[in-house]
């Protein structure tokens, strides 16, 4: 039978027995009454619940010119194990209580269980769940979830309330908690260590006061006979040394402290919620009038706040947030409110029931105030302790330079293999952690592996500065290791992400990534099923990709980090397979991509899931061959032929048919971006495969003069993809194929070298010869002649070995004198090309001509060898690799109306001056004008009817069949064969008049860099539907921030110029934007066009479209707007906002307009 209530509390405040303080380690009342308890006490000797170890660090924490936040941290010597963390606030009584024993000159000793006993290492009985005392203390306060006993049985009622009175009810408290529950073995460790602790100090008759948490205060009275409080504590004999030998000694700290880490979200050991709320309880002093004056002024601080975010709040909000706290306090009869009131109440009234948009940013209020950002140091003449030092001494065992090395200017070089290395792992884990917590010591330098590969070194410039002391001490406020700092830094960073919503696919990337190198095996578990829950619904095929190959280190042991662990490696496997199925249901989305790294990830994702992707992933490549943009469809085609779904020869044809049909040119651009896309993914294939290539080697031979003159500009595009070093191997290839002998390129090998290796070989092969050892001699067929053989004609003066040359852009050199012209022509578009050999000579160029002296008589030379029409798309693919020059070339007169244009001179408009951009206006104008007038033609049959239709008797539209019935049912006559006739002697016909109400259109359009062409078409498209009279067109553009440009939308141009492409994306805020339009949601069109690769948390973007969805507004997603109406989009985040309520489909501007006609009419 237990001991009841009374006399447990009897047998605690009992005067013969030690003078106990049962706390909470952050206590903001019973730190304001610690002192005064202390005072009517007068102990001899104070003792606190920390562990021995700290006992150096007393004087120094009740220091006077200590500030707090402060923290004592302690870590094992040998790093065995983690570290141990006690933050201090002024709010904690055991901070108060060792100030007191400060000013008192009272001693203080650290009663706690060393940290070196193993006992801590060894965990017993947990805690047992809540029983029937807690049920009903809990049934008579507020009934929320994990309703705070201490806070409501101690914190609450103290208002008002004696210290001595505040004492005993919160050592009561702590014998209620322990009455329910199993003590675990380390706790009846722990007091028994704390009991030998006490004995020690009163053993000459010492009077004592002990300040221990208030669950332990039952184990230190003295035993009251029976089974009672002696047979509940578990009693054990009091030693006076632990039964365990000693571990490692630790080293100990004090080290500053910030509110931040404090409050208990951010991760960190010991903390409280909202410890700026607990500073403005101390300060009350219990005194139920000041805390009224503190909930004031902290609901008019988070008013203040939400101001500053953005949203409407004033003095009314706040007072309303007083009156609903105070009455929540009164109707759960406390005396004053407290923190759950005052959170209670701010939900109450600002957050207006938006959990997200509005919610979150009164969450960020309530963070920024409730929280607050004050910061603790420890008194300027404590020991020098904490991180910094630990570091210092950790670089010295390494042999890395420090502080005793001096500021040296020249930064040292290292070379690491942490995988073969044991100093290099932990090299490698100090340098990853220490640039992690941005600490200025070590920068990264790339390395490559072998063939490109990921290399599994790697390289670092290493120096010690002032710059990095002084990083290092502010580091120090997230720990004494760098590890601990390591994980400090990246739990708080992943609670913020959560608070915003998040994390994002690239967030939850990031954090996994830097845990492995930084070793931090915790977080990485954490990260694998982060990775698991986040980037199969939001990430995008890159991210996907990016995860995989992260994985893949992860299994292969590859990050020298993290010790091999069999549980994890399954894990990330599991993981790689959802990641893996995830991605290719990405391929879908890729439609209508013009991103060559599109191409570059299909040709990855087809090497990892060629075995899980199975039927799906070739049902993909299949639709992405024969339904996306030219350049995906080039490179479907290719990788299909790698993984063996399409044969060589059949492909091959069908790049004989691109070049076929490239007549005018919007084909010759599709031939370029498909040989772009083929060359991009599989750029080896047309010389490994024959079959591939020698269907396009006859058609190149066999092309006419002209015809190969009008696709030579499109054919060197396409080709330009590849290296130089590739196109002189594929030159190669195809001169053997032609049966061209040549002597071949010595390249940088001395000739006079080369004939003295020649004769070894000659003599090596003699000498075989006469010891019989040569292989008998292969037959070889005598070559058939080719097609390419014939003579030439007037339509075939260029050889087809120079037309080769020509479009790949080699051996110009070699070309006969009226053939160099056009070499030196494109040469001045392509260059020498872009990676391997665009350095070295490899023979191409047409170096030999002279460069033109400006772009006019590169235009007059372009128009004299291809013809008018050839030199505009040769002008306009220079405008888009960014030579801005050419503009003034083109004629506004002449010149062909294309968005591809339209693209290229709005992407140069933004950067020129005033001067130049007045000159382009004119070509900027001719060429709006020409595609909106086309487009205004095609969208305003669908627009047609708009109006309202009106009952009318004069013929003039279609017959109203319902109200001609309704008017005639009085002819009404039944036939013998009882079928029923009307006449209709008063037919109604129907007739157009203006609706009474308008509808509202909001554009929400998204000018991320991704979306340039859809911007476009959007903006054109925005133009003639504000045409419509019964609608009123709004035009958003969003990357990062919103604009609403809607006072442009009746001129194209002005719009267009307007509009700056580049940046992020963050959908959620332009549809946040959106709402604030809507005024009538049942008229109310809201489009966005995105590729729904959202940059911030996709729970803000759901959240916002269901607000739309939930008010009656009709939402459509464009994933893109164009005259193909193919797609380039993320999946994942597309599916999740069709099931928020949001239909997603690529449309084309004249699909758009007869939505919305369809809504309107």
């Amino acid at each position: 039978m237990s001991d009841t209530p009374e006399v447990a509390l009897a047998a605690l405040t009992d005067p013969a027995a030690p003078y106990l303080i049962g706390v909470r380690h952050h206590a903001p009342s019973l730190a304001a009454a610690v002192p005064a308890l202390l005072d009517a006490a007068k102990p001899d000797v104070l003792l606190v619940e920390l562990p021995a170890e700290l006992q150096e660090w007393l004087p120094w924490l009740a220091h006077e010119e200590t500030r707090a936040p402060v923290a004592l941290a302690a870590a094992p010597a040998d790093g065995s194990g983690g570290p141990a963390f006690y933050p201090f606030a002024d709010f904690s009584p055991e901070l108060a209580a060792v100030r007191w024993a400060g000013r008192r000159q009272v001693p203080v000793v650290a009663c706690d269980l060393p940290l070196a006993d193993r006992g801590w290492r060894e965990r017993g009985t947990s805690a047992q769940e809540p029983g029937r005392l807690s049920d009903a203390l809990r049934s008579r306060l507020t009934g929320r979830p994990g309703d705070d006993l201490w806070d409501r049985l101690v914190e609450a009622t103290a208002p008002g309330s004696a210290p001595e009175a505040l004492r005993r009810a919160a050592l009561l408290t702590g014998w209620a908690l322990r009455e329910e529950s199993a003590v675990s073995e380390v706790d009846l460790r722990r007091e028994e260590w704390m009991r030998s602790q006490l004995a020690a100090s009163t053993k000459n008759g010492e009077r004592a006061a002990a300040v221990v948490g208030a669950f332990h205060t039952p184990a230190l009275v003295r035993p009251l006979g029976g089974a009672g409080l002696q047979s509940m504590c578990g009693y054990r004999r009091v030693g006076a040394t632990s039964p365990h030998p000693p571990a490692p000694e630790w080293t100990t700290s004090l080290i500053p402290y910030t509110y931040a880490l404090l409050d208990e979200r951010s991760g960190y050991p010991a903390g409280i919620r909202d410890p700026e709320w607990q500073h403005m309880v101390l300060e009350a002093a219990g005194d139920p009038g000041s805390l009224e004056h503190a909930l004031t002024s902290a609901s008019v601080q988070i008013c203040a706040e939400l101001r500053k975010l953005g949203h409407p709040s004033g003095p009314a909000d706040a007072r309303e947030i007083t009156r609903l706290a105070g009455d929540l306090a009164r109707l759960r009869n406390l005396p004053a409110a407290g923190r759950g009131e005052l959170v209670e109440a701010v939900q109450t009234v600002l957050t207006q029931g938006e959990p997200y948009g509005r919610g979150r940013a009164v969450a960020r209020a309530m963070e920024s105030v409730l929280v607050g950002d004050r910061v603790g140091r420890p008194a300027p003449r404590a020991p020098r302790s904490g991180l910094a030092p630990a570091v210092e001494a950790e670089l010295t065992a390494l042999g890395l330079p420090g502080p005793a090395d001096g500021v040296s200017r020249a930064a040292r070089d290292l070379r690491l293999d942490p995988l073969r290395s044991d100093l290099d792992r932990r090299r490698e884990l100090l340098l990853r952690r220490l640039e992690l917590c941005s600490v200025p010591y070590a920068e990264s330098k790339p390395v490559t592996g072998t063939g490109g590969a990921d290399a599994l070194t790697s390289r670092w410039e290493v120096r010690w500065t002032p710059a990095t002391a002084a990083m290092l001490t502010a580091a120090g406020v997230r720990g004494v290791t760098l590890a601990q700092a390591a994980e400090g830094l990246l739990r708080e960073r992943s609670r913020k992400e959560r608070d915003a919503g998040g994390p994002t696919a690239t967030q939850v990337l990031d954090g996994l990534r830097q845990a492995a190198h930084c070793g931090l095996p915790g977080l990485v578990d954490e990260g694998l099923d982060a990775t698991a829950d986040v980037l199969p619904g939001s990430g995008t095929l890159p991210e996907l990709l990016a995860g995989l190959a992260l994985l893949d280190l992860l299994r292969a042991g590859h990050i020298a980090g993290l010790e091999a662990d069999e549980d994890r490696t399954a894990r990330a496997f599991a993981v790689a397979e959802l990641l893996t199925v995830a991605a290719v249901r990405q391929v879908d989305g890729l439609t209508g991509s013009e991103d060559p790294a599109d191409a570059h990830a299909l040709l990855e994702l087809a090497h990892r899931a060629d075995l899980s992707g199975g039927i799906r992933l070739a049902d993909a490549l299949a639709r992405l061959a024969a339904d996306g943009s030219p350049l995906m469809r080039g490179a479907a085609g290719a990788v299909r032929v790698l993984l063996g779904q399409e044969e060589p020869a059949a492909f091959g044809g069908r790049v004989v048919s691109w070049v076929d049909g490239a007549v005018d040119a919007g084909s010759r651009t599709a031939l370029t971006a498909r040989l772009t896309g083929l060359l991009t993914a599989a750029g080896r294939l047309l010389e490994a495969a024959a079959p591939a290539l020698e269907p396009l080697v006859e058609r190149v031979s066999e092309l006419s003069d002209r015809d190969f003159l009008d696709r030579l500009p499109a054919l060197r595009g396409g080709f330009d993809t590849l290296s130089p070093a590739d196109r002189g191997r594929l030159l190669a290839g195809v001169e053997e194929r032609l049966g061209i002998d040549r002597v071949a390129d010595t390249g940088a090998t001395d000739p006079a070298a080369l004939a003295i290796w020649t004769s070894a070989d000659l003599a090596a092969r003699a000498t075989l010869g006469a010891l019989g050892l040569l292989p008998p001699p292969r037959a070889h067929a005598e070559p058939e002649p080719t097609a390419t053989a014939t003579v030439r004609t007037e339509d075939h003066r260029l050889a087809p070995a120079d037309r080769w040359r020509l479009l790949l852009g080699r051996r110009t050199d070699q070309l006969p004198g009226s053939a160099r012209a056009l070499a030196t022509a494109l040469d001045e578009l392509y260059g020498g090309g872009r990676g391997e050999g665009s350095r070295g000579d490899l023979g191409g160029g047409g170096g030999r001509e002279a460069p033109y002296p400006g772009v006019r008589e590169w235009s007059e030379e372009l128009a004299a060898l291809f013809g008018p029409g050839i030199r505009e798309e040769v002008l306009a693919a220079a405008a888009a690799t960014g030579r801005q020059d050419v503009l003034a070339e083109l004629d506004p007169d002449g010149v062909r109306p294309s968005v591809d244009l339209l693209r290229s001179v709005l992407r140069h408009a933004g950067g020129l001056p005033e001067a130049r951009l007045a000159a382009l206006r004119p070509l900027v104008r001719r060429l709006v004008d020409a595609l909106t007038r086309e487009l205004a033609t095609r969208l305003r049959p669908a627009l047609h009817g708009t109006a309202l239709p009106r009952p009318s008797r004069r013929p003039g539209g279609g017959l109203d069949l319902p109200r001609t019935l309704r008017v005639n049912l009085a002819t009404a006559r039944r036939a013998p064969d009882g079928t029923v006739r009307v006449i209709p002697e008063r037919p109604v016909f129907r007739t157009r008049a203006r609706r009474a109400a308008d509808w509202r259109l909001v554009l929400v359009t998204d000018v991320s860099g991704s979306m340039e062409a859809s911007t476009i078409w959007t903006a054109l498209t925005a133009s003639v539907l504000a045409g419509v009279p019964t609608l009123s067109t709004h035009f958003l553009a969003f990357s990062t921030e919103v604009i609403d440009l809607t006072d442009h939308v009746q001129d194209p141009l002005s719009l267009l110029l307007e509009v700056s492409v580049g940046g992020g994306t963050h959908i959620a805020a332009g549809l946040r934007h959106a709402r604030e339009l809507v005024t009538v949601p049942s008229r109310t069109l809201v489009v966005v066009v995105s590729d729904f690769e959202e940059g911030y948390p996709v729970g803000g973007l759901l959240a916002e479209v269901r607000a739309l969805v939930g008010a009656g507004c009709h939402v459509l997603g464009c994933a893109s707007l164009d005259d193909s109406g193919r797609p380039r989009y993320s999946t994942g985040v597309a599916g999740q906002l069709v099931a928020a309520g949001m239909p997603v489909a690529a449309l084309s501007p004249l699909e758009l307009a007869r939505w919305v006609g369809e809504k309107i009419a």
